[in-house]
């Protein structure tokens, strides 16, 4: 890129002075639906009574009235009297500090083991600014049900308190963090796992913390448990909520085995969608998303106050926020720093000036306001217009390849491979991902084929007008026809990440 939008986090990690210096810890009872006697607490504040430490003992200990993790490779299984340590369906809440990089989680479901990762039930993960060791990058971040609905945003932050939520009955899975929904997982009834992963379903069992390597520093401060039933009437133990979507639990839960990142970062907040419908959205469907406004004369963002206030009104969420920007000059127009803000910037081709370069813009898809004389002379001028986006600070370039509905049926002969090529070219040097559109069908079939071929990065985009479901099976039959993997999809950039 020519500009490195997301180099200040929206929501900055704290640079304390360490586990050593983290503030004398309060045990709470949790104000909810259920009385405080429900409630059992897994962590006594002063020892380690009631949790067994593998593999590394010594990574554990109790420090300022917490469960403080500082070592290699060490997971801390709870095996006391609560519950007779095997639970099955349950509330559990579990109050967290991290340090810059740390990597944790909590498992359910499972048993102690002497070493290695925890073979049976599964990880919530914890994990804002770990980014890889060796050559695998952890994209998967606090909030996500490891490997199998996964969280690719940064939003809890490091050196704070948070809270992370899960509840488990029946089938059916929730994870909060910060009282904001993560995961909203209904397990299929032959949910699809690698052989490696084979017992990281739902059964029963106990519940352990992680410590992941040396450098991952967590404090816990409370971790308390009650049981609830799986008659309760609002666990449903079927998904009609992820009807209208085109995609399904077990095609979602085999993309997030194999790491594959989908993301719509082309939702639009109009309409009557709001950031939290589209967090619920998330959470229900396990595509994550990227929400934005369009940003030009004219459009909803169009000073840089108005810029802030969208900004500020995300909040700490689980979605990436961009901007659509409209005109050629955006970036000189607004703040640097409110643009540092953004994860993503969108823009598209479809307004271009009409005649001539020097005549106003015009939006294409509105043919009444233009003509279109000789297709191939059009053709060599809009080859530039694209060229001049591509040339932009933008980081997604969406419905790639479109053509105004007066020449769209001459799709064929205006875009050759050659031009094709040209446009692949310039979005792999400008380090440009090329959108999979689920609504508009473009690019076309040939498009994508030559830019896997190119070594182009892809993203995905509903780019809804409303709130209501939208098909978003293209995404799946994109990934599956042509052999799409993690490194052929766009994950913006946060800090720390390079």
């Amino acid at each position: 890129m020519n500009l490195q939008l997301s180099s200040v986090f929206r929501r900055p990690p704290f640079h304390g002075q360490g586990i050593a210096a983290l503030t004398a810890c309060v045990v709470a009872l949790v104000a909810g639906t259920a009385s405080a006697d429900d409630w059992r607490e897994l962590f006594d504040g002063v020892s380690l009574q009631g949790w067994k430490a593998a593999e590394n003992p010594q990574t554990w200990r109790v420090e300022d009235d917490c469960l403080v993790a500082d070592g290699p490779r060490s997971h801390l299984f709870y095996v006391g009297n609560a519950g007779n340590h095997d639970f099955q369906n349950f509330e559990l809440i579990a109050e967290y500090r991290t340090q810059v990089g740390c990597n944790s989680g909590v498992f359910f479901h499972t048993a102690f083991q002497e070493s290695g990762w925890p073979k049976r039930g599964y990880e919530v993960q914890i994990n804002d600014t770990y980014v890889a060791k060796g050559d695998y990058r952890e994209l998967k971040r606090t909030g996500s049900l490891y490997g199998v609905r996964n969280v690719y945003d940064r939003f809890a932050g490091d050196g704070v308190w948070n809270k992370l939520r899960i509840k488990v009955a029946g089938r059916r899975i929730r994870v909060w963090v910060n009282d904001v929904p993560t995961v909203d997982y209904v397990e299929p009834d032959d949910a699809p796992r690698a052989e490696s992963r084979s017992k990281r379903i739902l059964s029963r069992g106990t519940v352990a913390l992680q410590a992941h390597d040396p450098d991952s520093r967590i404090a816990f401060r409370r971790v308390a448990i009650r049981m609830i039933s799986d008659k309760s009437s609002d666990e449903a133990t079927t998904d009609p909520r992820v009807s209208g979507y085109g995609v399904s639990s077990e095609q979602m839960d085999r993309l997030a085995s194999q790491n594959i990142p989908v993301i719509d970062y082309h939702v639009h907040l109009r309409g009557g969608m709001t950031v939290d419908k589209a967090v619920h959205r998330r959470c229900a469907t396990g595509v994550n998303v990227g929400v934005l406004r369009n940003l030009g004369a004219g459009w909803p963002i169009e000073t840089d106050e108005q810029l802030k206030s969208f900004l500020d009104s995300i909040g700490s969420k689980p979605v990436f926020v961009g901007l659509q920007v409209n005109d050629r000059d955006w970036m000189d127009r607004h703040s640097p720093q409110l643009l540092k803000r953004l994860d993503f910037v969108l823009a598209d081709t479809m307004i271009m000036p009409m005649p001539t370069e020097d005549s106003p813009p015009v939006k294409l898809w509105m043919p009444e306001g233009y003509d279109i004389k000789d297709p191939d002379a059009w053709m060599e001028r809009y080859m530039l217009h694209n060229l001049k986006v591509l040339s932009e600070p933008v980081t997604i370039l969406a419905n790639p390849t479109y053509l105004p509905p007066p020449v769209e049926h001459l799709y064929d002969a205006l875009w050759t491979d050659e031009r094709m090529r040209t446009i692949i070219d310039a979005a792999i040097e400008n380090e440009v991902a090329l959108e999979i559109n689920a609504s508009s069908g473009l690019p076309s079939d040939r498009f994508i084929r030559l830019a896997k071929s190119m070594g182009a990065k892809f993203s995905f985009g509903t780019n809804n007008f409303d709130d209501q479901p939208i098909d978003m099976g293209r995404f799946v039959e994109a990934i599956e026809k042509f052999g799409l993997t993690k490194n052929d999809m766009y994950v913006a950039d946060q800090p720390g990440d390079h």
